[in-house]
């Protein structure tokens, strides 16, 4: 029984009905599992509850809705509360803004809004990337992969590492111990390290939570690349500053890529008053 791949088809299927009542029973029984079952697989997966899920998927097709110019209420029972006030408390408690807030600054600044999660351990296998000798500002080499040359893998074995919805990952790797050197990382995550193909490396990333930025849609690849540094820049001269989090030492951060959408993760912990 693979859990991984019917967990899947439930996002899947969680994405297409999230305006609909999503039981967590019933979902348990339309993909074959006991209640107990599926909510063990669930959680032991992505970390969090169905439940916990479904509000979250609920809160950020809600947060879209709302730059869209749709009304609290509307909004608010069309993804399924009860009462106005309910959603107001529950969007505060995702974003940190109030949903009329959220309105407000609209676009990018709503951008710099993020999402907070908590990830379980993961594994990728990628790419090792050393850049020139010399000083470097990660913050301005975000998505540092966009234009390198990485014919050194097959594409049948890079396929071979991939599966259905499946997401990369891009991060500069914390320093070598002995050169304090950075590296930069680009690559899928996996299910199974059994297989790493030559000229690619294994990086595992311990569990965290995270400050999660959606990085604005682009036309192409050179926007996108100047989205993302700009993404990274904002995260740290702007958002760092001014939020109750702070950066968490010795956690990795990084650009997390799933088909047209990317983020950047930003491990955080409560800043300390």
């Amino acid at each position: 029984m693979s859990y991984q791949l019917d967990m899947e088809r439930c996002l899947a299927y969680i994405e297409t009905k999230v305006t609909e009542p999503l039981p967590v029973s019933a979902l348990a029984s339309m993909f074959g599992y006991s209640l107990y079952h599926f909510c063990h697989a669930f959680k032991s997966i992505y970390g969090l509850s169905a439940g916990a899920y479904i509000r979250q998927r609920r809160l950020a097709h809600a947060a879209i809705a709302l730059c869209k110019g749709y009304s609290v209420t509307y909004v608010a029972l069309t993804y399924g509360f009860e009462t106005v006030s309910g959603f107001n408390k529950a969007f505060r408690k995702q974003y940190a803004l109030t949903p009329t807030e959220y309105m407000i600054k609209g676009g990018t600044e709503a951008m710099m809004t993020p999402a907070i999660k908590k990830l379980q351990a993961f594994s990728a296998i990628g790419y090792c990337l050393a850049p020139p000798q010399g000083e470097l500002d990660v913050l301005d080499n975000g998505a540092y992969w966009l234009g390198k040359d990485f014919s050194s893998v097959s594409l049948e074995e890079y396929q071979k590492l991939t599966y259905p919805g499946y997401a990369e990952i891009g991060a500069w790797t914390h320093p070598d111990a002995e050169s304090g050197e950075l590296h930069y990382f680009f690559g899928p995550i996996v299910k199974s390290k059994d297989f790493v193909p030559h000229g690619m490396e294994v990086l595992d990333v311990p569990a965290a939570e995270y400050a999660v930025f959606l990085v604005p849609s682009a036309k192409d690849i050179a926007e996108l690349n100047m989205n993302i540094r700009k993404m990274w820049k904002d995260i740290f001269s702007k958002w760092l500053d001014s939020s109750q989090y702070k950066f968490m030492d010795g956690k990795l951060s990084f650009e997390y890529y799933c088909g047209e959408k990317t983020w950047v993760y930003i491990p955080v912990t409560y800043k300390h008053v």
